[in-house]
Order: C-alpha cells, then structure tokens, then sequence
C-alpha cells in the first residue's frame, strides 16, 4: 500500500504527458475593458552619448514605437556626467542628446542628478558617482533653473514642457545617493529636499504641470521605504517652495527577474500595487506607473561576469518573457516598460532582435481597449500559455497575442492553442486574417549558437554572460570580435531582416458570430493576430 500514491503520480504525470499541451481560449470582443496603451514606448540611456549622431540602415527602426527616451543620472555625479566647462555651466551635452531624441521623433525624458563638485565630501560607490546631496541646495537649484532655461531658448518653452523629468535613478539604492552617515533617515529626508529643490526649479521656468515622477528600485529593499515619497508629496511642505504638497505624475520602478530559470520572488505586478496601495491611500489617484529599467540580470557567465549585456537574452526566449510581461502589465494597468536595448548594438542602432520583432507587434495594440479572454488549459507543470486580445474601436480591428513561455531556457515543448472569437457585430461578415509566428526562425540568434560551436568559440569570448543577444558589444576576446564583424555578422544581419513568418487569409464569421483560429505554438514562440471586417 506505501507505494500506491508513488504509483498513481506517476501514472498521473505519464497521462497528463501524453495529453500534450493544450489550451482553447475564447475572445469576447463585446466586452471591452480599459485602454491598453503603448507599453513599449521608452528606452533608457546609460549615459548621453548613448545616441549616435545618425542611426546605421540596418533594420532596427525603433522610431516605429518608442516615444520616449530615458537620460539616466544626466546632470553629474562624476566628470563626465556634470555639465560644467570650468566654472561656467556647459549644458551643450545635453543640448545635443535631447536634440537627437527628436530627431528619431521621440520625446526627451531627463534624469536629474547632483553635479559631483557640489558636495565637499565625495563618495563614490557601485556605480562609479557621487552619491551625496549637495552642500547647498539654493546652488543646485540655480543649476537646474539655468539648465531649465537653457533647454527653453534652444526648443521652446511649450515643447520642453511636453517633456519628461525624473530626480535620481534608484533614488532608495545607496549605491545611488544616500546622506554622508548612510542612515535611512538622514538619506530620506535628503531626498525629498532634493525631489522639492528640482520641481521648485524647473515649475519657475516651465510652470506648472510638468510631468515629473521619480524612480525607485522598489523590487529590492533598499535604504528606505521608497513608498514614503508619496506621503511626502502627498502631505508634507515643501522644502523649497513652502506649500504643502509637490506634484508627482508618476512612480516609476526597477522589475528584475534574476535569470531565465529564476523569477524574481516578487512579481512585477506585486511591486507595482504595493506603491499604487500606498498612493491611493494618500490620495494620489491619477498616477502613471511604469518601469524604468529591467528585464533579466544574467544568465550563464562570460570571461568576467553572468550579467546581461543590456538585460536581454538573445534566444527566442526573450520573445516569450516579453510577451509574458506584456500580459502582466495589461491585466496590472502598468503603464510602459522601458527597455535597455532591442537591437544588436545598443540603442537606435544595430539590428533587430527577437525582442525587436516582439516590440514592433506589441506596439500595434496601444490605440486598443482590452478585450475578455477565457481559457481552458491543458498544460504541463509550469508552462504558461496566455493570450491578450485588444479591440481598435476607430478602425474596426482586432488585435490578438499568445505565447508559450517557461522560465527555462531550455524548453522544448510545443502548445496547441485555439482560439473561438466571438464578434457578434461580424456576423455572416468577411474578415480578413493576418497570423504572424516569432520563433526561432525569425532570429538570427539560434545561427549565432550554431556558428559559436561550429568555430569553436567560447564562453570566455564575452565579457558578460554569453547569452546576451547585443553581440556588437561585450566581446573580451579581439580576435573572435574580428571574425565576428568580417564574417558572421552580415548572415545575421540578412537573417535579422527577414520578417517573421506571416500569413493572410480571407474568412468569414459564422452565422454564431464566432471566427475559429488554431496554430501550434513553438517552445518560447509568439503569435500575433490581426482581424479586420472586409468592406
């Protein structure tokens, strides 16, 4: 008798195998829910010179989607990052990165950050700046209101007051700023006279009602309760100004999974509502929420570390985590998630990505309103088969994703997914349907592993973990960099270029007013559906 439950699970596991995997979902596009919006809008920049002077033809347009571009810690912190020529302000750096962002038709989003040379004391920590506030407030607000007035004469007051501003990168993170004792509260109250003296500064050039949020890493503990910023804003006098209260337009967070085989403890969805708990609590009920950096830390280790370059796996992997995340921030009403990279090389240059490809379909949901998914599910333990359907009410389209994704980089299973959509307003109508695949076929990515051992190239080759899918940078080894640029890399630039598998078909809804699709969704594969009524 003892070893009848060892024999019924394995009888119960080797039928649930033998069943496969399966799940039929059902599309009601009569019922809408709330705006999807734009969750692939931003991108963040390392530093400003993160843009080049003019993007390379190579496929990555991220012109297409992202609206807005990120300046991280963009007004000092060490000597390249202060914007001082001497003793006189030199604002020309990023002059010149804002004017790039709208020439790729995207709105500047500017980080501000203490200048080094305004504290005595310096303190350097993990990210190579000065983490202390100022000495003296009133000269570090006299240096935003100049920067302020600076971008004003360059582009003009209205568009600069279209733009974005945040205070600090991380700003509970004592690698990024604490007080001179490192306490938590000393380290708090620094950074609420600072978030005051910034708005203080740019309100008296821009007015009022800029956007202006701030950034907290909020999915790690940090030096304090990031949270308390909202009761700050909410309720407290402003150091600055006085008044009780100081606008906030937006929270945003830092989301990090560890690895592709290990999530986070907390979801990003739990990071998330425990600051929109606390803001509704103080009464701050209109704000945007969003991520500000993110995605997956590391994965296998390179020469010197098992850090992502720019966060993004190569593998089709990343496809799936992507649309994975989309689903949460849909369901979770999170605003955008801005990305490090989706392309080879970096931002705004290099060629396309898995991630790119997924980004670029992400993208045509954001004139949507969500509609009803149902699902019945036949699935192995921890593959996650979801869908996300948004409807355009303007032009009559419907939008549908779904993916097959496990935090396992190595998954090999395949979903058979069906889909019953019921659009009564289409009744006995022609619809024409346009079914586009992302697998491995579409990425350049799956070439590159096969070359990597056919040439005999290691691990070590990268500086970072090698399963980074920027492959134009990161490389340790010169020689291998050499082959990699000569050789390798136009077949991945013709491969990254071939658009992913789509097909188009005229059908008709049935007399029900139901439209049935099917596909076989590969091991980490993506599918996207667009719907439209024939005239």
């Amino acid at each position: 008798l003892f070893l009848l439950p060892f024999v019924l699970s394995t009888f119960l596991l080797s039928f649930a195998e033998s069943q496969g995997n399966r799940v039929d979902f059902r599309i009601q596009a009569s019922q809408l829910g709330s705006p999807i919006g734009n969750k692939v809008s931003t991108i963040n920049l390392w530093d400003l010179h993160g843009l080049p002077e003019e993007t390379k033809d190579e496929g990555a347009d991220l012109t297409k989607f992202v609206e807005h571009v990120q300046f991280m810690q963009a007004t000092g912190g060490n000597d390249s990052r202060d914007l001082f020529q001497g003793e006189d302000y030199d604002f020309a750096p990023l002059l010149t990165a804002c004017h790039r962002a709208r020439a790729l038709h995207a709105k500047p989003h500017i980080k501000l950050s203490v200048p080094d040379r305004m504290s005595k004391e310096r303190k350097v920590e993990d990210f190579g700046v000065d983490v202390l506030p100022p000495d003296d407030y009133e000269v570090y607000y006299r240096y935003i209101q100049a920067l302020a007035e600076a971008l004003v004469k360059e582009f003009g007051k209205e568009e600069v007051r279209s733009w974005g501003w945040g205070v600090l990168v991380e700003f509970e993170n004592a690698s990024w700023f604490h007080d001179k004792e490192k306490t938590p509260e000393g380290s708090r109250e620094a950074y609420f006279r600072l978030y005051d003296y910034s708005y203080a500064a740019l309100e008296s050039v821009l007015g009022e009602g800029i956007y202006i949020g701030a950034h907290a890493m909020a999915c790690t503990e940090g030096l304090w309760d990031e949270r308390d910023l909202l009761d700050h804003c909410a309720k407290e006098r402003n150091a600055k100004t006085g008044r009780i209260g100081t606008p906030i337009r937006y929270f945003a967070v830092s989301f990090y999974d560890d690895a592709p085989d290990k999530p986070h403890p907390l979801t990003l969805a739990e990071t998330v509502e425990r600051i929109r708990e606390r803001a509704t609590e103080v009464g701050l009920k209109d704000l945007r929420y969003g991520v500000d950096e993110g995605r997956i830390l590391g994965a296998s280790k390179g020469h010197d570390a098992t850090d992502l370059v720019w966060r993004i796996v190569g593998n089709t992997y990343q496809a799936a985590y992507d649309a994975h995340t989309f689903k949460i921030m849909v369901d979770h009403d999170i605003d955008y998630f801005s990305a490090w990279s989706y392309s080879s090389a970096g931002a705004y240059s290099g060629y396309p990505l898995i991630a790119y490809r997924v980004a670029e379909r992400l993208h045509e949901f954001k004139d949507d309103r969500q509609v009803a998914v149902h699902a019945s599910k036949q699935l192995q333990e921890g593959t996650e088969c979801e869908a996300v359907a948004g409807f355009n009410e303007e032009d009559g389209c419907l939008h549908l994703t779904a993916y097959n994704f496990k935090f396992d980089i190595l998954y090999a299973d395949s979903v058979e997914a069906a889909f019953t959509c019921e659009v009564p307003f289409w009744k006995r109508k022609k619809v024409e349907v346009t079914e586009t695949l992302i697998d491995d076929r579409c990425n350049f990515f799956c070439e590159w592993l096969k070359d990597k051992e056919k040439y005999h190239i290691s691990d070590s080759t990268f500086h970072w973990s090698p399963q980074s899918g920027c492959l134009d940078i990161g490389f340790w080894d010169a020689k291998t960099r050499q082959f990699y640029f000569e050789e390798l890399r136009p077949k991945y630039l013709k491969m990254a270029n071939t658009p992913p598998v789509s097909t188009t078909r005229k059908m008709k809804v049935g007399r029900d007013g139901t439209l049935h699709l099917s596909t076989q969704l590969p091991p980490h594969g993506v599918v996207f559906y667009t719907i439209r009524r024939l005239k």
